[in-house]
């Protein structure tokens, strides 16, 4: 007969479960683990250091430090976790968060079932949909992951078209330049008007002077390089039948196109909304970063008791502060599991909450400055595709609207939109504006769709493989132990 297992026992739950192994999340799992809490951080990638600091310890480039210092100052904090008491399971797939502090993930083909008594969610941002003409063709693709290309495996693209706007694009395009590698052009679509309604955000801005410098650097790197810039660009269309030939666009009063096989866009990032929408999470528009975000108080705490949310998942933040948003979180968390007390707390986050305050008043300014279009969020031509996924069209969607949908649950069932693998990932903050937009009211009143487990596609072998995971259990010998990076 096959061996009963014991009912889990209170002992058997991690007291801190962190989903994402970016700045939040490792930042987090140093302060919770050195107060003996139980840890367990669950990250889909194959090693800790999330986006902004991928592979920054392993790196498959002869010369790393062209990614820039702010890269190569990451490795300070994966070399802490590394040193951290706190259970690593990297290439782990979370695919249920509950409010019971239950989680369910998927690792080398198995199911993982573990619960938690808090579970933070540090599971970074996106970057924001791009839907023009085109943008579905084979060649396009988002700047971050071209980025993601070369951290990973060192791959580069000769002579791509960087198109769009905001300090990560003029980054990748910098990191082009110094490996060598030749770009055909910077389409930058930032708005003249930015410039100016930024100015009211000033007094903000020059507390971070080092920022300002760091984004003015990057944009003389550029000039310096002699590479083309087209400012104030407007209508871009990707050009190309079965893949993309080039960019078509208006700059300075012209109509251009620049021939490239490689269209690189950006325009921005946005929270990874879908596990807190999944968990039920109470959300609102923000409308000065244009996305959707949990209602969170100043630890990340959210509506759910259980259920804490930091970094970039949290709002758009850069990657400092997600490190401190991190670490309040694991502070307050801490408390909550009545490991330290609210002075201790108070007391240990004072430095970071400082510190926040001044990157929050910089904040604004990078809002306002780098504010996509709105032809740029929101498309016109009936033929531009909005969910990749399904191919539904903007003339798909208007039909559906037309016949009744009024929010985006109802419009993703008349047409499919949404229901793709990504799970309206890259289709959801349009629908969300596109919606607004035909009923002429506020996106806040027009909502998001309904999210529900599992968040990922699974196989039926995955969930007959099953294993129970106890904070009280070493790790055995199917889930192999992980030298944290």
């Amino acid at each position: 007969m096959p061996e009963v297992k014991p009912e889990m026992t209170a002992s058997d739950r991690y007291d801190i479960a962190i989903i994402g192994a970016g700045p939040a999340g490792m930042a987090a799992a140093v302060i919770a683990s050195a107060r003996g809490a139980s840890v367990i951080l669950l990250d889909d990638k194959p090693r800790s250091g999330g986006q902004i600091y991928r592979n920054v310890d392993a790196s498959p480039l002869d010369k790393p430090q062209v990614l820039g210092p702010d890269y190569l100052r990451g490795a300070e904090l994966t070399a802490a976790f590394a040193a951290c008491s706190a259970r690593y399971l990297p290439a782990t797939q979370v695919w249920h968060l509950g409010d019971n502090g239950e989680i369910l993930c998927s690792r080398n083909g198995a199911t993982l079932r573990l619960t938690a008594r808090q579970i933070l969610v540090a599971t970074g941002a996106m970057e924001r949909p791009f839907p023009i003409p085109g943008w579905q063709l084979p060649g396009v693709m988002s700047a971050g992951s071209a980025q993601v290309m070369l951290k990973s495996d060192g791959l580069v693209h000769d002579n791509p078209v960087f198109a769009g706007t905001g300090p990560l694009l003029y980054l990748i395009v910098a990191q082009y330049l110094r490996l060598g590698v030749p770009v055909a052009a910077v389409v930058d679509t930032t708005p003249l008007a930015n410039y100016f309604s930024a100015m009211r955000y000033a007094l903000g801005a020059v507390r971070e002077p080092a920022m300002l410098l760091k984004g003015v650097g990057l944009l003389n790197e550029i000039r310096k390089a002699g590479v083309p810039v087209y400012r104030g660009a407007q209508g871009l269309e990707v050009i190309g039948n079965q893949s993309a030939s080039g960019l078509r666009f208006q700059s300075g009063g012209q109509q251009h196109e620049i021939v490239a096989e490689q269209v690189f866009l950006h325009q921005g990032v946005i929270p990874n909304l879908n596990f807190t929408r999944a968990l039920g999470l109470e959300q609102h528009w923000n409308p000065g970063q244009l996305c959707w975000q949990p209602a969170l108080d100043q630890w990340g705490q959210s509506s759910v008791a259980v259920i804490s949310v930091a970094g970039d998942a949290s709002g758009i933040v850069g990657a400092d502060a997600a490190e401190r948003n991190g670490r309040l979180s694991a502070l307050n968390m801490l408390a909550r599991l009545e490991k330290i007390s609210l002075a201790e707390r108070d007391q240990q986050a004072s430095a970071d909450l400082q510190a926040l305050a001044s990157l929050n008043a910089f904040r604004p300014f990078v809002d306002q400055l780098y504010r996509p279009l709105d032809s740029h969020r929101i498309p016109d031509n009936p033929d531009t595709v909005v969910c990749r996924c399904e191919e539904k069209t903007l003339g798909q969607l208007r039909a559906g609207f037309e016949m009744g949908a009024r929010e985006p649950n109802q419009l993703k069932s008349l047409t499919r939109c949404g229901m793709g693998p990504c799970q309206g990932r890259m289709c959801g903050h349009t629908v969300s504006e596109l919606l607004a937009k035909w009923r002429d009211e506020p996106v806040e009143n027009v909502g998001y769709y309904r999210l529900r487990s599992p968040m990922r596609l699974l196989r039926l072998a995955e969930m007959s493989n099953f294993t129970e995971l106890s904070a009280r259990d070493a790790l055995v010998d199917t889930l192999a132990t992980e030298v944290k990076p």
